[in-house]
């Protein structure tokens, strides 16, 4: 009789390790014994070791698994950037129609509206992307490999103006943020390029700025002036996009009016393709279609514009080395 209380006594308290054991589980590694104090337990030394060394076991393999996870998660989601911006900087087909219509359209816009004007930019910058590369139709009138070349063509509009498009390449012996800050310096600017007769900003950030440039007469043409956004885009430290497309706003005025009689003029889409290839090396390659107002014949501009170009890369050039 004796023997069986005893192993009925020893059964009972084997029952209760296993509820303990899967409240436990139920529960959290923290939970308590206070629920079963109306029964005194005297649990099994060797049983609660191994529930510990069990939960140790569980605990880190959770761990484990959990920062697993969180890696796979950043990898994916930089594999997301380096695919996104690999998206950004491969030509994006876009129907001819639409770039035309895109480019060739003036908007008027509300210049304190800057959501939408960086908007407008972003616009500018998928067309620009999507054209970059498409040379067909174009007469190259020089070839010296990185140092400079350029190639031109015309479009005639219904007003028979000459709207030039001009591509060319060249490189710079400096760094993306000494260019950067050198094309902000509007007053340098007017230092380097003599043609200029004002260039006012009228708004600047990171990403937009918008601008007021005025010329002097010069060569072919009387004075003209352009009002436009600038956008830039960065893809990553060592690559940026700046693109500029005109605009007209009601409430614009110069800060600075011009005394003499002067011509609107369009960058129709206007921006260079800048990359860092060495350490003070930049690799620049321009688009730009611009409706100067000109009637003109394209013989009679292609050679005078590219030597123009030319002049002023030379004073780019010579500031940077100089630095």
């Amino acid at each position: 009789m004796n023997q069986c209380i005893i192993w009925i006594k020893l059964l009972f308290k084997k029952c209760l390790s296993i509820i303990q054991y899967t409240k436990i589980r139920t529960n959290n590694t923290h939970y308590q014994m206070q629920q079963f104090n109306q029964v005194e337990l005297n649990l099994d030394k060797d049983i609660d070791n191994n529930l510990k060394e069990e939960f140790k076991n569980e605990n880190y393999e959770t761990e484990l698994v959990t920062n697993d996870f969180e890696i796979k998660v950043q990898t994916q989601k930089q594999q997301l950037i380096e695919k996104q911006e690999i998206i950004e900087v491969v030509p994006q087909t876009i129907d001819i129609k639409i770039i035309r219509q895109f480019i060739e359209t003036t908007p008027t816009v509300d210049i304190n509206n800057i959501e939408f004007l960086i908007e407008l930019g972003n616009q500018s910058f998928q067309i620009y992307n999507s054209i970059l590369y498409d040379y067909d139709g174009y007469e190259q009138l020089e070839d010296n490999q990185d140092e400079f070349s350029y190639w031109i063509k015309y479009i005639e509009t219904p007003e028979k103006f000459q709207i030039h498009q001009m591509r060319y390449k060249y490189t710079l012996n400096t760094t993306i943020s000494k260019y950067i800050a050198f094309m902000k310096d509007l007053e340098m600017q007017k230092k380097i390029d003599s043609s200029i007769d004002q260039y006012e900003q009228h708004f600047s950030n990171n990403q937009l700025q918008i601008n007021y440039l005025r010329y002097k007469k010069i060569l072919f043409m009387d004075p003209r002036d352009f009002f436009f956004i600038k956008y830039i885009k960065y893809i990553d430290e060592n690559t940026l996009f700046e693109i500029s497309k005109s605009i007209e706003s009601d409430e614009f005025q110069p800060f600075t009016p011009s005394q003499k009689s002067t011509t609107r003029a369009y960058l129709q889409l206007s921006g260079n393709y800048i990359k860092q290839v060495e350490d003070n090396k930049l690799e620049i390659q321009t688009y730009s279609e611009c409706n100067m107002k000109l009637k003109l014949k394209p013989v009679m501009t292609k050679t005078a514009s590219k030597n123009e170009i030319k002049k002023l890369i030379k004073k780019y050039r010579d500031h940077f080395n100089q630095q």
